[in-house]
């Protein structure tokens, strides 16, 4: 893989330059004068054409500078050009990139502009980018092979301690939620992972590294996700997916779709979702039974949403038929979510997607026989048991089990349990003047704002 200048990420910026016909040196001398000014505080701002490179390439420049870029293109422009205007809207990262050099190029800008913590938190999210990356996941070609010359030798070493790496952070989240984390797993990446990628490697050890940066990707995909950062997250599984694709990593590539499908889940969209996890499981010709469930499960999830109670027992019926196999198999490393608590609870989530109370009681107590460490799944298991409880009519026993969950988020910053929070307390409207309800919703202001 040779090396490669790193690409425009600033899309906006760049058409408006363009726009203008000013030349990067032309942009930053004017920046620079205008700076110069009373009244934007006599500046001596000092910017050049390189300047204006790293401003396209992900760079952020601090106040006031953005403003002056802006005031610059408005009068060239004869419009008015907006701060908000130059920001990137990470539309370069919803597609696959062609080839490897371009894939780690993607990967690593992502990285790094996830770790600056700033704009890139706030990318929208996009539904239709998930089908068309999983359709160029399925059908585009891969790389024949990776290899490079670079900086430093590159070994198995180096890919183990990535995965170690992997390990840590994902534990961390399970117990901690996906805020609590992500800005050190995107630092790791920034600073530990993109000089392996830039290093020397041949074929086999290149595969492995970028098998490897899939799953970390990935991970920081799931963190983004539970923290409420939905169009980063797209973004990240996007380029796990690119990365997992040209390092000829199908399974892991089908569980990076089913979690693309389960974010759909969770933002309503039913019918894409089920799509999205069909499509993950017919590209397997063989695959860990415990994904296979999973994959099925999730497609059950957007089934139940969409109202296809049809459909969503035929694929949670697949999914029991291989968990009854499972346990033959070897689980990867990187598959979360898989035990038989986590079917049990998403079983229970489709059936009270389908209004089936009765029917979704009964799987309560395997919901909640989870891995001691997994913490976050278990207070989401018990807000959802919780709203299966007040479908039943229970308010009583409904507000103790959802005051478990409550208690929880003192110790997890997962904007997705504090989301499935409100939801509940929402559907308690019906039940608003219950004394047990008046007092779990007046200790839930108090602990969600301590919070």
């Amino acid at each position: 893989m040779a090396g490669t200048d790193h690409p425009i990420v600033n899309t906006r910026l760049a058409a408006l330059i363009a726009e203008a016909d000013i030349s990067h040196a032309g942009l930053a001398r004017q920046v620079d004068n205008l700076a110069r000014r009373p009244e934007h505080g006599n500046l001596d701002l000092r910017y050049d054409s390189s300047s204006v490179n790293r401003w396209l390439r992900g760079a952020t420049p601090t106040p006031p500078t953005p403003a002056l870029i802006a005031a610059v293109l408005t009068r060239r422009l004869h419009r008015s050009v907006t701060p908000d205007d130059l920001l990137d809207d990470g539309s370069a990262y919803l597609t696959l990139p062609d080839t490897a050099d371009a894939t780690a190029d993607a990967a690593i800008s992502l990285w790094h502009r996830t770790a600056l913590r700033r704009e890139a938190s706030r990318y929208p999210f996009v539904a239709a980018a998930g089908p068309d990356a999983g359709w160029r996941w399925a059908f585009a070609p891969a790389a024949a092979q990776i290899s490079r010359t670079g900086s430093r030798r590159v070994g198995t070493t180096d890919v183990d301690r990535i995965l170690a790496a992997r390990s840590d952070f994902a534990d961390l989240d399970r117990r901690h939620g996906g805020g609590y984390a992500r800005a050190w797993l995107s630092d790791y990446l920034d600073h530990e992972v993109t000089p392996l990628l830039h290093g020397t490697y041949r074929d086999a050890v290149g595969k492995a590294l970028f098998a490897a940066a899939a799953v970390l990707t990935e991970t920081v995909s799931y963190m983004a996700f539970d923290a409420g950062e939905h169009g980063l997250s797209q973004r990240l599984s996007i380029q796990s997916l690119a990365l997992a694709k040209h390092a000829g990593d199908t399974t892991f590539g089908a569980y990076v779709m089913s979690n693309m499908a389960a974010q759909l889940v969770y933002l309503g969209d039913g019918v894409k979702a089920a799509q999205m996890a069909r499509a993950a499981s017919t590209s397997l010709h063989r695959a860990p039974a415990a994904l296979l469930a999973r994959i099925h499960t999730t497609e059950a999830r957007g089934h139940a949403l969409a109202h296809d109670a049809r459909e969503c027992r035929a694929s949670l019926r697949r999914a029991e038929a291989v968990l009854a196999r499972s346990r033959l198999d070897t689980t990867p490393g990187w598959l979360g979510a898989s035990s038989p608590a986590h079917h049990a609870g998403s079983t229970m989530h489709c059936l009270h997607d389908l209004g089936h109370y009765a029917e979704a009681e009964k799987y309560s107590a395997a919901a909640l026989e989870l891995p001691h460490d997994s913490i976050r799944a278990r207070a989401l298991h018990q807000i959802l048991h919780a709203r299966v409880q007040a479908g039943l009519g229970d308010i009583e026993h409904s507000c103790h089990t959802a005051r478990s969950a409550l208690l929880a988020t003192a110790h997890l910053r997962s904007r997705r349990l504090r989301d499935r929070i409100h939801e509940y307390a929402s559907s308690l409207t019906a039940h608003a003047r219950h004394p047990t309800v008046v007092s779990w919703r007046s200790e839930a202001r108090e602990l969600l704002a301590a919070a």
